[in-house]
């Protein structure tokens, strides 16, 4: 197969193809302990739903963190930003699972498509901008595309070998279903091997890098641990525009932290349910926080 240098560095570096890391086999019940002793100690009044962006929330400000949880402020609306990432991800979703190669700007053409038929706010922001304004966001999806494509090698002839899956929901239950853990992986890739690790986990992002990346993708890894037993080899954020990625191989610190960090934001949301005040951490997250015309750290943050 022909590739690029770009994509065979992406293929031989951050896919790679050396020997997978073997673990413990009680390696997801130790995890899993871990968590369902905090919760148990915790004593919820409801069960807890968290994703990477309500633990992002916990570790920013118990101030957001507890109004997300409360589902305070309005409907989601898209705004053009929020559009056209969505738009990218369905279009490499439908490249990667395409049986046939499709002209970029059909293909993301044919991914507003569907969006406007399964995702209601995708429809109400595209039905109310003007034809330029669609045009914009087609242009800026295909720019992603293309992108995804000289990144990442051929995927579609290494199907059987790598087994992609993009848009793939992975969530457990925890403590009766007391806990939730739910995240949307955008690209995996590789095959489970128990008991070696046999998948590699990536985040995909049209911009630059935040503090938080590195943690989401733990939690990503975390996920796959408890729900399959074996956890992922690596785990990756790559940036689309630059080509280069922030990875981390999985071990158990890796996943330890992952899982103490989900104990946290488990006990402050029971603690918050009891009545004590959140602690408020002023940034610059609080312009698109529910509490931020009420809140006074918001109003030091400026």
């Amino acid at each position: 197969m022909e590739m690029t240098a770009v994509q065979r560095r992406t293929l031989e570096v951050l896919i790679g193809v050396g020997e997978r890391p073997v673990f413990a086999p009680d390696l997801a019940m130790h995890l899993r302990d871990r968590i369902e002793s905090a919760v148990r100690g915790s004593e919820l009044s409801e069960p807890v739903y968290l994703t990477k962006a309500r633990l992002t929330d916990a570790g920013r400000c118990e101030g957001r963190f507890q109004a997300v949880l409360a589902k305070e402020g309005p409907p989601f609306e898209h705004s053009s930003k929020t559009a056209a990432g969505l738009l990218m991800h369905k279009a490499i979703e439908l490249e990667v699972g395409g049986r046939e190669e499709r002209d970029p700007h059909a293909l993301v053409s044919l991914a507003a498509r569907r969006l406007e038929d399964v995702d209601a706010a995708f429809a109400a922001h595209w039905s109310s901008v003007d034809e330029v304004a669609r045009d914009e966001l087609l242009m800026r999806a295909m720019a992603a595309l293309v992108l995804f494509r000289e990144t990442f090698p051929p995927l579609r002839p290494l199907r059987s070998e790598l087994a992609p899956m993009v848009e793939w929901h992975v969530r457990s239950e925890l403590a009766g279903g007391d806990l939730i853990l739910d995240g949307r992986l955008d690209l995996s890739l590789g095959r489970q091997q128990p008991p070696a690790a046999g998948r590699l986990l990536i985040d995909l992002k049209g911009e630059g890098a935040w503090p938080e990346h590195v943690e989401d993708m733990r939690f990503y890894a975390l996920v796959h641990v408890l729900r399959f037993g074996v956890p992922p080899y690596r785990v990756a954020t790559v940036f689309l525009p630059s080509g280069e990625w922030q990875v981390e191989d999985v071990d158990e610190r890796v996943l330890e932290r992952a899982a103490d960090r989900v104990v946290r934001a488990v006990r402050a949301a029971a603690a918050l349910a009891s009545g004590r005040a959140p602690e408020l951490t002023p940034g610059r997250y609080c312009g698109w926080c529910p509490r931020s015309t009420t809140c006074p750290a918001a109003a030091e943050a400026g």
